[in-house]
């Protein structure tokens, strides 16, 4: 292995990542872990690793057809009780800045990392819930992290394969919304939602968010977490990896084989094509609306959420699809 530092992908739910994550999962030379941050590992076990590829699983969510358990990676850490996953990595520290010590989470990311090396491989950790925390894994793990993106239109349009993503989502505002109490006041719906959920907190809130919310105020939530989380991504990564340019353009999917070939993960991307669609969720005008709503949070009362440098961003726009863009470029001061 010539190559020894561990590769991060950075992504969000619906954006590709398991498609990103099986075709880098083939190569030999690198253990590749699905979800680092996924709740369902603090309850991994080696039975149900063993038991089930989970094809109706991967059929339910539109994911490619795995031949073993999206877990697999994670057998021998089990099997040795050197797995020390925390249910709170989820969503609890959803967003860390780069000062930060996060003992145990570092002490976590360190054993897959090891794990990795100890079999003379790659780590590659293709993470769905780490945007947030880019900047803190950068200072505190080097090696080369990607910023995967989607555009949030298409993006959002995916979540409604099934309610765990919107569920969840509102689990991450909650949080979010602890530590940064003014990110989500422009909605007003949300945070009378809040307050209930605060003086009532063994009641899940997937149980009482649609007698407060409507689909538009889940959008609304939607497009701030997007903005915040794709600014700190792109800003932080070494490189970006748009999901619609690499579905769409030939010349694309070169440049990014050839920048993952250089780091030792070999992978081609010919048969990319991630549904896209030019249906918005909400009239035009109404999603002009939401999006402009959310950057005005971000640049003002949300500001606190963003971890980014807007220079960064900007240098980076030609690597986005015009459509993310146009969006990110919003809470900066663009159109």
């Amino acid at each position: 292995m010539n190559d020894i530092n561990p590769l991060f992908i950075h992504a969000w739910w619906r954006s590709g990542s398991t498609y990103i994550w099986s075709k880098l999962r083939g190569n030999e030379s690198s253990i590749c872990y699905y979800e680092p941050f996924h709740e369902r590992i603090a309850e991994l076990s080696l039975d149900t690793i063993e038991a089930s590829p989970e094809v109706n699983r991967s059929k339910a969510l539109r994911h490619p057809i795995q031949e073993k358990n999206y877990f697999a990676e994670y057998a021998n850490l089990i099997r040795s009780n050197e797995l020390p996953f925390f249910p709170e990595f989820s969503y609890d520290s959803f967003l860390i800045a780069p000062e930060e010590r996060a003992e145990k989470l570092k002490s976590y990311i360190s054993k897959l990392i090891e794990a990795a090396f100890r079999e003379q491989r790659k780590a590659v950790l293709c993470f769905c819930r780490s945007q947030m925390r880019i900047a803190w894994m950068k200072n505190t793990f080097g090696g080369i992290h990607v910023a995967q993106i989607r555009n949030p239109v298409d993006q959002w349009n995916s979540f409604n394969v099934e309610t765990y993503f919107t569920n969840k989502m509102l689990t991450i505002a909650l949080c979010l919304r602890k530590l940064h109490p003014l990110a989500f006041s422009h909605i007003q719906s949300f945070e009378r939602f809040a307050a209930q959920i605060s003086k009532r907190p063994s009641l899940p809130s997937e149980e009482l968010y649609e007698f407060f919310l409507k689909p538009r105020d889940l959008l609304d939530l939607f497009l701030v977490i997007w903005l915040a989380s794709t600014l700190q991504s792109v800003s932080f990564c070494d490189f970006v990896l748009d999901i619609d340019l690499l579905s769409t353009s030939e010349e694309y999917r070169i440049g990014i084989s050839d920048r993952l070939a250089m780091i030792d993960c070999p992978v081609h991307f010919s048969d990319c094509a991630i549904p896209s669609s030019e249906k918005l969720p909400i009239p035009a005008n109404e999603f002009d609306q939401a999006i402009q709503g959310a950057a005005n949070a971000i640049r003002h009362h949300g500001s606190s959420l963003v971890i980014a440098d807007p220079n960064e961003i900007r240098k980076k726009m030609t690597s986005l699809s015009p459509r993310s863009s146009s969006f990110l470029l919003l809470p900066l001061g663009g159109k």
